[in-house]
């Protein structure tokens, strides 16, 4: 314990006597201070992107592919900077087998000692990895030939006709066990969109992607992976002309006015459409105004919303939209009130007629079923009706006679006292 004093004095005295290398052994120690802490550990993770290479033709894997594995390293901070955040690792499957049950296994820290420096995978240390060992089950590659079928879906009774196709089946390949459970499939449908504009215009070409379910086949790839169908929609499409009303596309359309409000629109539509309201109204003819002054007005174009099948023919239309003053909007506001209120006035009236004529329907019907009832009865009481509307015609006479007799015998008793009268 003395040695270490007498050492220790006799080294601050020689410093102190010796500035500079006090100075020295200070800048000696802060620096072996700095490079303690920058060499200090941290963790890290990283993603490794695994890409399998060397695949043999002939074999298939159906389970066990993984592409991303997360690991966790710690080392030195100033490597860990420098380190990439993913990187692709390869992974040579060239060596698999088949078997029944048979599992290949893949360590993936071999693999990626294969790309990564062993002197830069000594610095670190793997904490944490997803995935150490992969383990993939692989199948033999089989194939088979199916021939399609094809179902056209409408919404509406269309006549098609199939002319031609480019390929009248396809090659599945894919692992032995899903391909075996596809030889017993006698077709492959394919079902064909058919449009309402296809009518009446000839052979019509469209290419339809082959779809399997992915459910059943996950690994089954198809060859090819569309077909070029031609086909020709029976009919005839014909021209109509119709008026429609012009609608602006705006949350306050009170706020402008259109000129013309109404345009005729020459359309042409599949023959069994024509005659179709509900179908034609359809049809949506719209103007967006731009940005306005009040009492400014400027052409705008019409666009159309056809329904399927629908084709407007011409060349574009224009508007004209003004932006309403006060004034025009108040004096639009009364019109429509009172427009509205002629409207409501017909349709009342419309209302009373429409319940006017069901109550006649009504006594007419009842009316027929009474004389329906009364051929349907027996002729005895047909008999007692008739004896008992005679009689009753006979108390009428009879009341009417008796009337009529009063009313003689009380003009006669008047004109007597009037000849009294008289001849006093």
């Amino acid at each position: 314990m003395k040695f270490f004093k007498s050492i220790s004095l006799t080294f601050l005295s020689n410093s102190l006597s010796r500035p500079y290398l006090f100075l020295f052994c200070v800048v000696l120690a802060f620096s072996m201070w700095y490079f303690v802490c920058q060499y200090e550990t941290s963790e890290k993770e990283v993603q490794l992107l695994l890409n399998y290479k060397g695949q043999p033709k002939e074999l298939y894997v159906t389970d066990g592919l993984v592409y991303s594995v997360r690991e966790r390293i710690r080392g030195p901070k100033p490597l860990l900077d420098k380190f990439p955040n993913s990187y692709p690792v390869p992974i040579d499957i060239s060596g698999l087998k088949v078997g029944e049950g048979y599992t290949n296994n893949f360590s993936v820290v071999d693999e990626q000692k294969k790309y990564v420096s062993e002197i830069q995978l000594r610095a670190f240390s793997i904490i944490d990895i997803d995935h150490p060992i992969i383990r993939l089950h692989a199948e033999y590659r089989d194939r088979v030939s199916i021939p399609l079928s094809f179902r056209y879906r409408s919404d509406n009774d269309l006549i098609v006709v199939t002319h031609k196709v480019s390929q009248s089946s396809v090659a599945c390949y894919g692992p032995e066990n899903e391909i075996r459970g596809m030889k017993s499939m006698t077709t492959l449908p394919l079902d064909i969109r058919v449009d309402l504009l296809d009518v009446g215009r000839g052979i019509v070409q469209k290419d339809i992607p082959v779809i399997i379910s992915q459910t059943d086949y996950p690994h089954v790839t198809i060859d090819p992976s569309s077909i070029t169908v031609f086909y020709e929609v029976k009919g005839e499409r014909v021209e109509v002309v119709r008026p429609f009303d012009v609608k602006l596309s705006v949350t306050n359309p009170t706020l402008y006015s259109v000129s013309p409000s109404q345009i005729n629109l020459r359309l042409k539509v599949p023959a069994n459409k024509r005659r179709d309201l509900q179908y034609l109204k359809e049809l949506r003819v719209t103007a967006l105004p731009p940005d306005m002054q009040e009492g400014e007005s400027k052409r705008v174009k019409v666009s159309f919303t056809p329904p399927e099948g629908m084709e407007v023919m011409g060349t574009e239309i224009f508007v004209t939209v003004k932006r309403l003053t006060e004034e025009e909007r108040m004096d639009s506001e009364m019109k429509g009130d009172w427009s509205r209120s002629s409207e409501k006035e017909l349709l009342r009236e419309k209302n009373v007629e429409q319940e006017k004529a069901k109550r006649r329907a009504k006594r007419r019907g009842s009316a027929k079923k009474d004389g329906q009832t009364s051929q349907k009865k027996d002729p005895g009481v047909k008999q007692k009706e008739s004896k008992k509307k005679g009689e009753k015609a006979d108390r009428a006479k009879e009341q009417r006679k008796t009337r009529n007799a009063g009313s003689a015998g009380k003009a006669g008793s008047g004109e007597s006292r009037k000849k009294k009268e008289s001849g006093k």
